[in-house]
């Protein structure tokens, strides 16, 4: 599919564009492209270490043509129905990732701009990380009097952005809570398609929860119908609201026992559990996961088949 970035109203946009500049337009672009993609796939754009071969083909944009009227970048992508597609039948649940197979890697880029623009939170598939992302792109552009328009040869309306634009972006990005540390206690009850997502009961209920890049799935598998403390992160969707949960230390009883008796107060796990979400400003963040995230599949757990 063909897109078309043009660049208008600085004395630079002459049908030509620095090689640097290029460099760093590609690489805005993509790091977008990704975090977009996987906020849709596994529900957070920050996923370091996890990356595939096929995503990253996925996520290819090529530079297909340099055009004068401006300065007119011709892109080409295909869609993640051609290129996340296996042997064994089709990649996609549609029910579930709904128009995802025929969207590509710039028609995310376009979306998410348009979504921190005019922003929703029903419809939203932002977070705090992609929308650093987005605002970051200001840096792309040479002077306020710049413009820079996306567009899918008419085919879909064609986005403006300038630098003002930047602002609106900014203070929602700042509106998102930064992560908030948590311990939890609680019973491995679901391993969800088993690479990152983790089922966890607790007294609220069953939350959702993605282990770190630096945990292995076996790690918590050998705590399947057990129970456990968990230390990580709160992360925080653009609304305010609890998002998930990322999953950092693991420890059985024994050994949360062990860790956190380093405590000059000689409370035991539960209480100094309890004394820590008293002190957070989110301590009812539980009740608020509860059953948020829907059942879709990692990205790693998507494509293992057609590696």
């Amino acid at each position: 599919m063909k897109y078309q970035i043009r660049l208008t109203g600085d004395s630079q946009d002459d049908g030509k564009i620095e090689l640097i500049r290029l460099i760093q337009l590609a690489q805005a672009i993509t790091d977008i492209a990704r975090g977009a993609l996987q906020v849709r796939l596994v529900g957070i754009s920050n996923e370091k270490g996890r990356r595939s071969e096929k995503i990253n083909k996925a996520l290819t944009i090529k530079l297909a043509d340099l055009k004068e009227g401006s300065t007119i970048l011709e892109l080409e992508c295909d869609s993640f129905k051609q290129t996340l597609e296996g042997q064994q039948g089709n990649l996609f649940k549609t029910e579930i990732l709904e128009s995802l197979p025929n969207d590509t890697p710039m028609s995310l880029v376009i979306d998410s701009f348009k979504q921190a623009i005019d922003f929703n939170e029903e419809t939203s598939k932002l977070d705090k990380p992609l929308l650093k992302r987005l605002k970051d792109f200001k840096k792309i552009f040479l002077s306020d009097k710049e413009k820079i328009f996306f567009s899918n040869q008419g085919s879909v309306p064609e986005l403006e952005l300038q630098k003002s634009d930047f602002k609106k972006i900014g203070n929602l990005e700042q509106s998102i809570p930064e992560p908030q540390e948590v311990i939890i206690n609680g019973v491995v009850e679901e391993l969800k398609f088993t690479k990152l997502r983790v089922g966890l009961k607790t007294r609220d209920g069953l939350v959702n929860a993605v282990l770190s890049e630096n945990l292995d799935p076996v790690d918590i598998s050998q705590y399947w119908g057990k129970e456990l403390t968990i230390t990580g992160r709160l992360h925080f969707q653009p609304s305010g609201k609890p998002s998930f949960i990322y999953i950092e230390r693991l420890f059985s009883p024994e050994e949360s026992d062990k860790y956190f008796s380093k405590s000059p107060r000689k409370a035991n796990v539960e209480q100094q559990i309890q004394n820590k979400l008293k002190q957070q400003k989110y301590q009812n963040f539980l009740s608020e996961l509860i059953g948020q995230w829907p059942e879709d599949e990692s990205i790693e757990d998507i494509i293992k088949d057609i590696d």
